[in-house]
C-alpha cells in the first residue's frame, strides 16, 4: 500500500470504535488509545469520522501494549462484542438480502465502507465458501489481531443470518499456533490449522443458499443504493482499489494492463489516464502487492525462497531477490532473519 493512501484519511471508525469499547470493558481508560493521534473519543462516536490506516494501526498496537500479559487473543475477544450491527449501514444492508450468498457477495462489496483493515475476497469453488483475508500493509505485529477479529465477526454474522447451527468447515492460519488455540476450535467448532499459506475461512457452499428471516427486498434496495451513493463520493479511490483487488487474485500469474482494463469494461488506455490521474500506475500497484505479499510470505518459515517467488509471480529466486532489493533496499533473506 503506498505510504499516501496509508495518510489518508478516508477510513470509517467502526472498527475502532468496537476496539475503545471492549477496553471499558476490560476496566481500562480508552482515552490512552486515542492521545495525539489527532482524534479522541467523541470523534469515535460520530459516524462522519474517518481516521487513516497509520492512525488506526497506532490505535490497535496501543490497545495491544495495554492488553499485554492476557492468555486470550484481543481478537477473538473483540469479535465477541461485536455483531452484524457493528457493520453500519452495510451490516443493515446484509439483513435485508435474500440469502446468505447474496449477503457475502454484498458484504465483499462494501467492505470498504464497514471501517475494515484487511482485505477479503470471495475464491470461486464448486463445493466450498472461501473467504480469504489478506492485509495490504506490512504490519505483521498486527496480522493476528487483525485475522482474529474478521474471522469471530465472519462467525457472527454468518450465524446471525443463516442460524446458530452454522459452523466453517475448517480455518486456515497463516500465523504459528498461539498458546490459547484452544479457544480456537471450541469457538469455530471445526479444525483450525496454522502455519498455513493464506488466512481462509472456509464452509461448505450449500449455506450460500440459506434464506435470510429479515429479507425485505425493498429496505434492502434503499440502503444498497445509499451506501453507492455514498461511496461514489470516493469514486477514484475505490477505482484504484478495483484495480488492486484485480490484480491480488492471483499473484502468481499476474495480469497484463490490457486484461485489468478488460475486467474493468474500459480500453488499456482509459485505464492508464485515470490511474495516472491518481498519481498511481499498473506497475507500482503490482510491485506494492508483490512486496506485501512476500512479506508477509517471509514470515513463514516453513517456505522455501523459491516457494515464495513463485507465489508473487517470478520463475526464478534470483529475479524475485532482485526486486525484493529494489523495493525494500534488502534482500529477502536478511528479513527473513
Amino acid at each position: 500500500m503506498p505510504a499516501a493512501t496509508r495518510h489518508t484519511a478516508d477510513l470509517p471508525i467502526n472498527l475502532l470504535r468496537s476496539l475503545a469499547d471492549l477496553i471499558v470493558q476490560l476496566g481500562m481508560d480508552p482515552s490512552r488509545l486515542c492521545l495525539g493521534l489527532g482524534f479522541n473519543l467523541a470523534d469515535l462516536a460520530n459516524p462522519q469520522s474517518r481516521v487513516s490506516i497509520r492512525q488506526a494501526c497506532l490505535m490497535i498496537k496501543r490497545a495491544l501494549e495495554m492488553t499485554k500479559g492476557r492468555d486470550r487473543g484481543l481478537g477473538l475477544d473483540m469479535s465477541a462484542t461485536e455483531s452484524i450491527t457493528s457493520m453500519g449501514l452495510v451490516g443493515y444492508a446484509m439483513l435485508t438480502s435474500a440469502t446468505l450468498g447474496s449477503a457475502i457477495a454484498l458484504g465483499i462489496d462494501m467492505q470498504k465502507q464497514t471501517g475494515a483493515l484487511l482485505s477479503f475476497e470471495n475464491l470461486e469453488s464448486p463445493k466450498h465458501i472461501t473467504l480469504q483475508v489478506t492485509c495490504p500493509f506490512h504490519e505483521p505485529d498486527l496480522l493476528v489481531f487483525l485475522v482474529e477479529e474478521a474471522f469471530g465477526v465472519f462467525l457472527n454474522v454468518a450465524r446471525t443470518l443463516a442460524g446458530p447451527t452454522f459452523s466453517p468447515s475448517s480455518i486456515e492460519l497463516s500465523y504459528p499456533r498461539p498458546a490459547y488455540a484452544d479457544h480456537y476450535e471450541h469457538l469455530f467448532r471445526c479444525p483450525v490449522h496454522f502455519g498455513r499459506k493464506d488466512n481462509l475461512f472456509v464452509c461448505a457452499n450449500h449455506w450460500a443458499n440459506t434464506p435470510i428471516a429479515t429479507h425485505d427486498a425493498l429496505s434492502n434496495r434503499q440502503v444498497v443504493e445509499l451506501l453507492k451513493m455514498s461511496a461514489n463520493q470516493n469514486g477514484e479511490i475505490e477505482f484504484v482499489e478495483s484495480v488492486d483487488r484485480i490484480l491480488r487474485r492471483d499473484l502468481r500469474i499476474p495480469l497484463s494492463l490490457s486484461a485489468v482494463a478488460s475486467q474493468l469494461c474500459m480500453s488499456e488506455r482509459t485505464l492508464r489516464r485515470r490511474l495516472a490521474q491518481n498519481q498511481m500506475s499498473y506497475q507500482v500497484i503490482l510491485d506494492d502487492l508483490r512486496k506485501q505479499r512476500a512479506l508477509s510470505l517471509l514470515g513463514n518459515v516453513s517456505l522455501t525462497l523459491d516457494e515464495v517467488a513463485g507465489e508473487v509471480g517470478f520463475s526464478d529466486a534470483q529475479n524475485f531477490r532482485k526486486a525484493f532489493k529494489r523495493w525494500t533496499g534488502h534482500g529477502p533473506r536478511q528479513t527473513r532473519a
